[in-house]
């Protein structure tokens, strides 16, 4: 009877691990996708606005050609890139840092419906396990004070009056 409490307590004990180990999962997998896809959203805004500066630039530089050098064109746009650079180097925390960390605890907090139900699957599989180990260990112990019990009592019975 030990061998197969013992190896329910420890199949309990793994299924309960692997419960816990689920949920961590889950909630990686939801964190990181998050992350990555806004890591990717930025990436992708950045190159679309440099796109537009580099087209803009080339059309103001061939406006500009119709009343100046080509050379004298470019060094003007040349000029307002460079200022637009260093204004985002000197903004960039207002302009990037700060947006960016709203974003991540705002998506922290909110998540899909579709991963918050099997969050919750996982959770509710993880208290399952602990419930049932703490079933098992309830009985046991029950088991063992019913036994000490009736062993003192047998005790008692034979060898506790004499007199």
């Amino acid at each position: 009877m030990e061998t197969t409490f013992y190896e329910s307590i420890k199949n309990e004990a793994v299924t309960y691990g692997k419960s816990i180990g689920r949920v961590g999962q889950l909630r990686l997998i939801g964190i990181i996708s998050r992350v990555l896809g806004l890591f990717l959203l930025i990436f992708n805004i950045v190159l679309c606005v440099f796109a537009l500066f580099a087209f803009g630039a080339v059309a103001a530089i061939d406006a500009l050609s119709h009343y100046m050098p080509v050379w004298a064109a470019a060094l003007i746009a040349s000029a307002v890139c460079l200022l637009l650079i260093a204004i985002v180097v000197a903004a960039r925390k207002p302009l990037f840092v700060h947006p960016f960390i709203a974003l991540m605890s705002k998506q922290l907090i909110d998540t899909e419906e579709h991963l918050e139900v099997e969050t919750i699957k996982a959770e509710h599989e993880m208290e399952l396990q602990t419930l049932r180990i703490g079933t098992k260990i309830e009985n046991a112990t029950h088991d063992v004070s019913f036994v000490v019990g009736l062993g003192m009592r047998i005790w008692k019975r034979l060898f506790g009056k004499k007199g």
